[in-house]
């Protein structure tokens, strides 16, 4: 049974005042909840149950709660703890749900606190700008990114294949050519390329990378919500070849997708850095043939802002300065330097890899390179609605090049859909 919100807050006090009796150190111990879709992603829990053991260590009495949430319902789950008056102390949020958060009021402005920070938003990531509200920073960016095509280059130098593709037309090729029966058996044992095919966010960001090589200043809709017809038209194109071909494996949702590449059943998929901590592990003789890439695509690359801490406005004060103080050790130099070291993700916090470490992980060099040129995936005009938008587009998508609907048809729906949001 979850305890409420008065029974906890009474809790904080009486701890408070035993810690006040013992001089400053917390005599009782203070629990703080902090749910995440990341307690169990690999190399990245790491780094949080790592930073979470120092900021226990460095707050006797205080220890952090750290639940793992599935990614599917975790917005809906926090959602509906706010409106219940049951926020988590510490808020660990997709960025693209944000501004839900945002307009209902639910998150404490962090401006004064960040002022104490020497600099540090000045050497922060170039998307922390998606934590502003009507002139208020409510969050601190966690991960900034771009994607990056992961491939097998094993499966390529079997093929007789010099490297990556660099368009999506190298891409269908070099799929269908890495789509092959290795036992021979009449069953496909390696696809040449994987991603989405069932309703899964992932459908979206496959597709936005696809229509960023066709128009790479525009997006699914401009600031007028128009749809941008033409790019769309040619990435569920391009979506449909590859099925077509029967390049991809039908059936799997984003965790089955990277499932198949770190067994070597797919030899390409894209991905976030997070990539790294797929890569990690994989198996001994499949690992060390996983490589990253520039996206397959002349374009501009799919990125923006992945994650973000924030403070609930709705908590007893005292909960929001442990809060606070977990973020300021989040962005203080050593544990952005281990972002990388140990979860194997580009830190927000610009100058803390050298060029020793960054010789020794090209592929965090690639990580770095493409958060740096990457376009926001939120399209104009989207942020409020992102969520509602975002599945919009995952239906379409689906329908257009999985269940091959006429295209202008499911682009019509998909266009009245839109307007309603706006």
């Amino acid at each position: 049974m979850r305890i409420s919100r008065s029974i906890r807050h009474h809790a904080l006090a009486l701890a408070l005042v035993g810690a006040f009796a013992a001089g400053g150190t917390f005599a009782q111990n203070i629990v703080l909840e902090m749910p995440s879709w990341q307690a169990t992603e690999p190399g990245t829990s790491d780094w949080w149950r790592a930073l979470i053991a120092e900021f226990e260590a460095q707050n006797p009495g205080v220890t952090i709660e750290f639940t793992h949430e599935p990614f599917a319902s975790y917005n809906q789950t926090m959602v509906t703890r706010f409106a219940g008056g049951n926020p988590p102390d510490i808020l660990h949020l997709p960025a693209a749900n944000f501004m839900v958060y945002a307009t209902e009021g639910w998150l404490a402005p962090l401006d004064d606190r960040l002022a104490g920070i020497a600099d540090v938003m000045d050497v922060w990531s170039p998307v922390q700008s998606v934590c502003e509200y009507e002139g208020q920073t409510l969050c601190v960016v966690v991960l900034g990114y771009g994607y990056v095509l992961g491939w097998n280059q094993a499966a390529f130098e079997a093929a007789g294949l010099a490297g990556p593709p660099t368009t999506s037309e190298e891409l269908i090729e070099v799929a269908k050519i890495l789509t092959v029966d290795t036992t021979g058996d009449g069953a496909i044992d390696q696809y040449g390329f994987v991603f989405p095919t069932v309703t899964h966010a992932g459908v979206e960001t496959t597709a936005t990378s696809f229509l960023f090589e066709y128009d790479p200043d525009g997006h699914w809709v401009n600031e007028a919500g128009e749809l941008n017809r033409d790019a769309i038209t040619f990435a569920w194109t391009q979506l449909r070849r590859l099925i077509a071909d029967g390049s991809v494996p039908l059936g799997l949702d984003n965790n089955g997708k990277r499932q198949f590449w770190v067994e070597g059943r797919a030899a390409m998929m894209l991905e976030g850095p997070w990539i790294q901590g797929n890569i990690n592990s994989a198996a001994d003789g499949i690992r060390e043939g996983l490589q990253v890439a520039a996206t397959p695509f002349d374009g501009t690359v799919y990125g923006g802002a992945s994650n973000v801490l924030a403070v609930p406005a709705d908590i007893d004060p005292d909960r929001q300065e442990l809060a606070w103080k977990f973020i300021e050790l989040f962005t203080s130099e050593e544990w952005q330097s281990k972002y990388a070291s140990v979860a194997g993700q580009p830190p927000a916090r610009a100058g803390v890899l050298d060029d020793a470490f960054l010789a020794a992980n090209p592929n965090m060099q690639r990580f770095v390179a493409e958060a740096n040129v990457a376009t926001d995936f939120i399209p104009p005009g989207m942020a409020a609605n992102y969520t509602r938008f975002r599945d919009l587009v995952v239906e379409a998508t689906l329908a257009a090049v999985v269940q091959e609907q006429d295209i202008d048809a499911v682009l019509n729906q998909l266009e009245r859909d839109i307007a309603r949001l706006r």
